[in-house]
């Protein structure tokens, strides 16, 4: 009798144990999956953010050239937007030279 207590206590408790293995795989494979729909997601927020910063410092800069002058603190907000999306979000230096032209303007006194 008590070999089959033992028999049948051993597999209920290597049942028990495999199952509490199964839960935590399953588990870490949501995680995984959480976290690698997490990454994409935030790959895309960062390309969507480098093209707004594109089209406003684009955007921008031409008004500014147009105009002839910049404020200073306009100057510093569009070399800081300029700074993120080119060091921070990997732009690719297309408006390096249209923030050269920018930064060579005339500063606007109030």
């Amino acid at each position: 009798m008590d070999y089959l207590v033992a028999i049948i206590g051993g597999g209920i408790g290597a049942a028990i144990v495999t199952g509490l293995f199964k839960l935590l795989e399953n588990r870490q494979a949501q995680r995984f999956k959480k976290e690698d729909t997490e990454t994409e997601n935030m790959r895309a927020v960062k390309t969507a953010l480098r093209y707004l910063l594109y089209d406003r410092i684009r955007y921008l800069g031409a008004k500014y050239i147009q105009t002839g002058s910049i404020d200073i603190d306009d100057r510093r907000i569009l070399n800081e937007m300029h700074a993120s999306y080119h060091s921070g979000l990997g732009g690719n230096g297309d408006l390096d030279k249209l923030m050269q032209a920018v930064n060579e303007l005339p500063l606007k006194l109030h």
